[in-house]
């Protein structure tokens, strides 16, 4: 899940994807406005992909939550990968090519690279696809496997990964510069993939047991309800 803080949340991700707008053609619509996009592919993927859910419990195809999050890295390693592609299309581009704004054919950086932002759009709604598998999934798995009276611990364990995300995009933000920010778009993403491979090794097996666990999380429960009258 730490990875899933250092591609997605604030300051790594969302930071750089607004410098990256700010150095294309924006047509009058403000650069840190195109990150609204995020919200806005949630509330547009989310109930497709419940329909998804619904889809294949019908069919009784298993699609656990391990089995999920380890596509959420999957998601948010290709989100890098799109976005190492749209910053390579930036560099290709002129007046300043892998120095926007700061060539003097960009007029003391008033001019952007000749490319529209809206190409930049696909990148929220592959990361909102990967949040809603991962932090989502992560967040119900903690809580309904977490004993009854380790319930808010649990999920401040949760969130705690975002808190180390985030370290990391700090700690990442000395390369988050041009040209170097196209390989460290390139970098997150191979390592997205290599852990979405590495945790469904691990923990796959999980998966198998879930509903034994479920069961076990509920007996836990009724003992809890059971000394407390």
């Amino acid at each position: 899940m730490v990875g899933f803080g250092a591609a997605k949340r604030p300051p790594l991700m969302f930071n750089n994807l607004v410098s990256q707008a700010g150095q294309m053609k924006l047509h009058g619509v403000p650069n840190d406005m195109i990150q609204a996009f995020s919200g806005v592919a949630c509330i547009l993927i989310g109930p497709v992909i419940q329909y998804l859910y619904t889809f294949l419990a019908k069919r009784r195809i298993s699609f656990g939550p391990i089995a999920r999050i380890a596509v959420a890295f999957f998601f948010c390693g290709g989100a890098m990968a799109y976005a190492a592609g749209v910053q390579q299309l930036i560099y290709k581009t002129k007046p300043c090519f892998d120095q926007p704004r700061a060539c003097p054919g960009s007029q003391k950086g008033r001019l952007p690279n000749e490319i529209n932002v809206w190409v930049q759009t696909p990148v929220y709604f592959i990361l909102a696809v990967g949040e809603i598998f991962g932090f989502v999934t992560a967040s119900e798995y903690a809580y309904s496997k977490a004993p009854p009276d380790m319930k808010t611990i649990v999920q401040a364990f949760v969130q705690l990964t975002a808190c180390v995300g985030s370290a990391l995009g700090m700690a990442l933000s000395p390369v988050a510069k041009d040209p170097e920010v196209l390989v460290m778009y390139a970098c997150i993403s191979g390592v997205m993939v290599l852990c979405a491979v590495l945790f469904y090794w691990r923990f796959e097996k999980y998966d198998k047991i879930d509903e034994e666990l479920n069961q076990m999380s509920f007996q836990e429960a009724d003992q809890s309800v059971g000394r407390e009258t």
